[in-house]
């Protein structure tokens, strides 16, 4: 008797044993068939082959890398209030620079951490968002774009004005300390690390509004503002979400150059030019997408850094603002020749790859 039972048991075991193996099979089995397909796994591959490339190459080209993610961030900022919702602002450098010296201010001044100065600076951007769309929501086009770059000349002056605060012109350096907390190292690899972290963090916030209710409205106020109120949409308040959203990022990279550069001064984080080349990434990429920045950063930066070490080696380095005509040029055959940005023929090539790649054809 005892025989049978213990016989049974082993049986009912067994069979336990094979259900749960089949249950954990079929569990598994749709996860290994995302991982499969390209569209998961190419994407991995490529984050592990940018993760390493700093690795690879010496202190020169590292910089490069950390400023197209750098940069890339900036676009992808810029690219929330000037492409989804179609506010062309040239002003966007109010934001950044009020992160560089919010940042740098309570470091010098009080010794608090950038890593709270910068959500400090994205607070204080966000109030200075809000009182810029009180006052120029209601222009439209080239009005609102011109507009804009008034409050970053005012920021510029004020900043350069009161010396015995900010430095003035001569600007103000940043105390080093090799260590996380102050968001400082002795090599410029840590840093690539931290900016990508941001970089992947902002894409996943910018694809989480893009299928949103809110990006839904920002993309309908974009093509068609006047359409867009007919049913029903709360312009003013989309507008001002998005410059919120886009302000709080954008001082975040304004904080996180700061530290990178260890210096800032009023025209390097205030000027124009720098709103220019941000919105030039997004526009060149392609505007309202989620992707378009970063590959308009990934081929501007390095670009620009060729042709000015071209320039140098030519006898030019006494030329100034060789980059941003570099900039226009680009711009203006991109605008030609490909008016949506060059993320839609690097699209179709992607796609095109991807449809080769094992795993990739549809069954």
């Amino acid at each position: 008797m005892s025989m049978q039972v213990e016989k049974s048991y082993k049986s009912i075991e067994k069979v336990d044993t094979n259900t749960i193996e089949s249950s954990d099979l079929q569990q598994s089995a749709p996860f290994l068939e995302r991982i499969s397909h390209p569209k998961m796994y190419v994407p991995l591959i490529g984050l592990l082959l940018l993760s390493i490339a700093p690795l690879m190459v010496n202190q020169y080209y590292q910089n490069i890398l950390n400023s197209i993610v750098l940069f890339a961030i900036a676009g992808v900022s810029w690219n929330i209030f000037g492409g989804y919702a179609r506010q062309i602002s040239l002003g966007h450098a109010v934001f950044f620079g009020i992160g560089a010296y919010t940042s740098t201010l309570l470091l010098t001044k009080f010794g608090i951490s950038p890593w709270i100065g910068m959500f400090v600076g994205g607070l204080l951007s966000v109030l200075v968002g809000y009182i810029m769309g009180l006052s120029l929501m209601r222009l439209r086009g080239h009005y609102f774009a011109i507009s804009t770059i008034v409050f970053s000349q005012v920021l510029l002056l004020i900043f350069t004005k009161y010396r015995q605060f900010t430095g003035g012109a001569e600007g103000l350096s940043v105390p080093f300390a090799d260590s996380f907390w102050m968001l400082q190292f002795s090599n410029k690899l840590p840093y690539f690390y931290i900016f990508l972290v941001f970089l992947i963090g902002i894409l996943l916030l910018v694809r989480k509004i893009e299928n949103s209710r809110l990006g839904y409205y920002m993309i309908a106020m974009g093509q068609d503002d006047q359409a867009a109120k007919a049913v029903g949409i709360n312009i003013p308040r989309v507008k001002h979400i998005a410059l919120a959203i886009s302000a709080f990022t954008m001082s975040i990279v304004g904080t996180l150059y700061a530290q990178y550069m260890y210096f800032i001064e009023p025209v390097a984080v205030f000027d124009i030019p720098l709103s220019v080349e941000f919105a030039m990434i997004s526009i060149i990429g392609g505007l309202g997408t989620v992707m378009g920045p970063v590959i308009g950063a990934v081929i501007m930066k390095p670009f620009i850094e060729i042709a000015i070490s071209i320039t140098n080696f030519l006898g030019f380095e006494s030329v100034g603002g060789i980059n941003y005509f570099l900039y226009g040029i680009i711009l203006v055959i991109v605008v030609i020749v490909l008016p949506n940005g060059l993320i839609r023929p690097i699209t179709r090539g992607y796609n095109k790859l991807l449809s080769v790649l094992p795993g990739g054809k549809s069954k």
